[in-house]
């Protein structure tokens, strides 16, 4: 048994996390993450990784008031401008249960590092215990309509907590991920934050629904998705998938008797022929999805949620991405309504302070608008060993809003993000070990609000290194 676990674990198609360190990233992450390989699924493959990190952001230009501005200091804890952390460090195991003719498929994944997980699940306790990201079952009777071929249409199930099919950035393995930073449009919109009300700053003793509300989304969710891939022709594949869930994070049930609709459909061209593949695989996609649904929110500040505090929170995206060595091109645009993260206000954190002692703002009118997108190029110098790659990205946050009263006392709340990434990547083993070296050019105004605008001017760039490593049961 454990001779199968251990040949198996690293290699097996069906794992993504346990190849995901190799220098492609093209697949379908939304199969490769809700299923085994449809042959020779493992029982059990045990897997871990782990992405020591050091950051170093420019904080030398202070605002007007000198104090130092929040974006130029380290999530999670916003306590200092540099230094070294454990990103991440997960540790999982996934498999085929062997006594269901391997059409039930299991996925458990956790959470050691130091981040938005594990740091906001008790952001006041400075407790940085391990989260459970993942828990699920797919269920695969009905792949392939019930036939043989997996590629003829047909419908998985798929149950628990997990990924959804959100942005791509957030759908793709992390390991598999070529930045050390989301884009600021995915970072700070997709990637949900879970605010309960907008403490007030002057108030002593803040309402206790104020400050962060738990882990962050980390992409994920609890509830069901119904999903399904197959062949159009020799080259051409397509994915869908549709499915409900709580809209509360992990690790928790739902708390507004709604749930949220997460909706994706994606076309690939595969160069060599639709097949199953894994990360190394060589194609074109083209994709859509969206999320829909409704957050409740203390929009009064006092300190209960009343009736009618339902607010509207949708997200929806389109992109792109074409991988084929020596070349990567992708790019996305994302658009969303209703909940928006809107930063922390005051937007300064002084040495000494943590998460703890911010105060996280959303702005909850449904006519509130974002919109932002990214572009992103690769070039492999020494293909599978060594590439060049660089992004843009823009995040537009309430260029359109509700202005009823939310923000009369703030001045207009537009805030414009632009973000060059440049860096490198190196594989020291194409499937284990790889660096990662970014720096980033950040730059953010405030187009019609003086005072904040001359906050934004002191946004510090950053220059980030990373080192990823994985080991699984096979050594």
């Amino acid at each position: 048994m454990m001779n199968r676990i251990h040949a198996r674990a690293a290699l097996a198609a069906g794992l993504p996390l346990a190849v995901a360190a190799g220098p492609a990233t093209a697949a379908n992450w939304l199969v490769l993450n809700s299923a085994e390989a449809p042959e020779g699924a493992p029982n059990m493959s045990v897997f871990g990784f782990i992405q020591p990190t050091y950051r170093n952001i420019d904080d030398s230009d202070k605002a007007p008031n000198g104090r130092r501005p929040i974006f130029n200091t380290l999530s999670p804890d916003r306590s200092s401008s540099q230094g070294f952390n454990l990103a991440r460090a997960r540790l999982g195991v996934r498999g085929a249960l062997n006594n269901t003719d391997e059409d039930i498929h299991y996925f458990l994944l956790t959470e050691w590092g130091n981040n938005g997980i594990t740091r906001l699940a008790d952001p006041d306790g400075g407790s940085h215990g391990p989260q459970l990201t993942d828990a699920s079952l797919t269920f695969r009777h009905l792949a392939g309509g019930g036939s043989d071929d997996i590629w003829e249409p047909g419908v998985s199930l798929r149950i628990g907590q997990f990924q959804w099919p959100l942005v791509d950035e957030g759908l793709r393995a992390i390991p598999t991920y070529d930045y050390i930073s989301f884009s600021e449009v995915s970072r700070q919109q997709v990637l949900e934050r879970y605010v309960r009300a907008n403490g007030d700053p002057t108030n002593e003793t803040p309402n206790q629904l104020s400050g962060f509300d738990g882990a962050i989304s980390s992409y994920r969710d609890i509830g069901a998705m119904a999903f399904d891939e197959f062949r159009i022709t020799e080259h051409w594949e397509g994915t869908w998938a549709a499915g409900l869930g709580n809209g509360n994070g992990i690790n928790r049930g739902d708390n507004d008797d709604n749930q949220d609709v997460y909706l994706r459909a994606q076309a690939a061209y595969v160069f060599d022929g639709v097949h199953r593949g894994n990360p190394r695989r060589e194609d074109f996609k083209v994709y859509a999805w969206s999320q829909q649904g409704d957050r409740v929110f203390d929009a009064n500040g006092d300190g209960t949620l009343d009736g009618g505090e339902e607010f509207e929170r949708n997200r929806h995206g389109l992109g792109f991405h074409f991988y084929r060595q020596p070349w990567r091109l992708s790019g996305e645009y994302i658009f969303g309504n209703g909940m928006v993260y809107n930063g922390t206000n005051p937007p300064f954190t002084d040495p000494g302070e943590d998460i703890g002692d911010v105060l996280p703002k959303m702005a909850w009118g449904e006519d509130n608008e974002f919109d932002g997108w990214y572009l992103d190029a690769a070039w492999f110098v020494q293909p599978n060993k060594l590439a060049l790659q660089a992004r843009y990205d823009v995040l537009n946050r309430l260029n359109e809003f509700d202005g009823d009263g939310q923000f009369a006392s703030g001045g207009h709340p537009e805030r414009v993000f632009e973000t060059w990434t440049l860096g490198l990547q190196y594989w020291v083993h194409p499937i284990k070990s790889q660096w990662t070296l970014s720096y980033r050019i950040r730059d953010l105004e405030a187009p019609h609000n003086d005072g904040a605008d001359k906050v934004g001017s002191t946004m510090g760039n950053e220059i980030a290194l990373q080192y990823f490593h994985l080991f699984n049961a096979g050594g």
